[in-house]
């Protein structure tokens, strides 16, 4: 079987041809994650061409085995190729067709070529760090800044999946059918985690809130009621599925302004937009952001939303009004400390207890050391959660 690196050359290679770059040398250098990514093994590219200023490349192969994908249904590779070579082709083109401005634009990293073959899923971008984009410490709690500009781009993302509805509706209908929420997989994995993730989190709490927090639990949480907020929804739309800052490329420009730019589309889904605002606060944020800005960033979100669809040529009082968006922000809130429960294990993991799943199974993603931050985190929600009174 080859090597991902050979796999990757291979690529490149076709990529050198059809691009004509003459006498070409290519560097290729493994990098590491420190535990944000499981699912593909990571390199950053120099294309040397006589002449001409270097090509910096950025490429993903995919390293999710047989026995991972017979248990879960994995088309994270099929999703991320679909949105390079097409979503993000027409997002670009409803924003070309409404002559939206550049600074207000959903941005994608520039895309070179592809494998689709099986066991073989490489994708090449163009390599943002080489523009002095990096990613957030992820053990570190986002700040106002960069948590602001973040959720502006989530509502970018998501006021052009309701331009595409509203300009091409029969187009879409069928992209929905084809990115149906991954209802299998995402049922094995919650099913598989159920009993370890709620003793994690109970654990982990403070003597005071283990009762309420055990009885929560106990009452509240199902794989069904999981699933539900997935798919609740007054206007299914294309979700990002993993947006936190592990997955998103930022920089801070000379005049102080900060640009995000998503680089991980292998979870795209239909389904309820606002997870993806929940799961960007409650995986990024601690508990004293939240205390001074939860509130501020969901208002701002519901902002940036509306001018993006005005951008775009929509009335956000025909499309999504503010009652309806209070409503469904109630709604949705208490997904968030199921968010924190299931996911912060995985996102916070010390980078030496990182899973390797290339050829494990779901157990890979289950069967984690806990993580201090992990502790920290998930009180800090727990706190959260009665203040708000859903925990009592």
């Amino acid at each position: 079987m080859s090597t991902p690196e050979e796999i990757l050359q291979k690529l490149l290679d076709d990529i050198i041809k059809e691009r004509n770059y003459k006498d070409a040398k290519t560097i290729v250098k493994p990098i590491s994650t420190g535990g944000a990514n499981y699912t593909s093994v990571l390199f950053i590219v120099t294309i040397s061409v006589p002449d001409n200023e270097d090509v910096e490349l950025f490429a993903k192969v995919g390293i999710v085995g047989e026995k991972m994908r017979s248990q879960m249904p994995i088309l994270l590779y099929d999703i991320e190729r679909y949105a390079y070579q097409e979503l993000l082709t027409k997002y670009e083109l409803i924003q070309n067709n409404h002559n939206v401005p550049t600074e207000e634009r959903l941005r994608a990293a520039k895309f070179y070529g592809c494998n689709p073959t099986l066991y073989e899923e490489t994708i090449v971008l163009e390599n943002l760090a080489a523009k002095g984009f990096t990613t957030y410490d992820r053990f570190k709690s986002i700040d106002w800044e960069y948590g602001a500009k973040s959720v502006e781009t989530l509502a970018r993302f998501h006021a052009l999946s309701i331009a595409y509805a509203e300009q091409y509706p029969e187009e879409f209908k069928n992209v929905l059918d084809n990115m149906k929420f991954q209802e299998k997989a995402f049922t094995v994995f919650i099913e598989q985690g159920l009993e370890r993730y709620s003793n994690f989190a109970v654990a982990a709490v403070s003597e005071n809130n283990k009762e309420k927090l055990k009885n929560y639990l106990e009452t509240n949480v199902s794989v069904e009621k999981m699933v539900k907020f997935y798919l609740t929804s007054r206007r299914p739309t294309l979700c990002h599925g993993d947006y936190r800052p592990s997955n998103l490329m930022h920089r801070q420009n000379e005049d102080g302004t900060v640009e995000v730019i998503p680089v991980d589309y292998q979870t795209i889904q239909s389904g309820a937009p606002l997870i993806d605002l929940m799961y960007f606060i409650f995986t990024g944020s601690d508990e004293n952001f939240r205390r001074r800005h939860f509130w501020d960033l969901v208002d701002h979100y519901y902002r940036e939303l509306c001018s993006a669809l005005r951008n775009m040529g929509l009335d956000p009082r025909q499309i999504y009004t503010e009652d309806e968006f209070d409503l469904d922000i109630k709604e949705i809130l208490p997904s968030g400390l199921l968010i924190g429960i299931f996911f912060l294990p995985i996102i916070t993991v010390e980078t030496e207890n990182a899973p390797s799943i290339g050829d494990g199974d779901i157990n890979s993603m289950v069967d984690i050391k806990v993580s201090p931050y992990y502790a920290e985190r998930i009180n800090g929600i727990v706190n959260d959660y009665i203040r708000y009174g859903i925990i009592t």
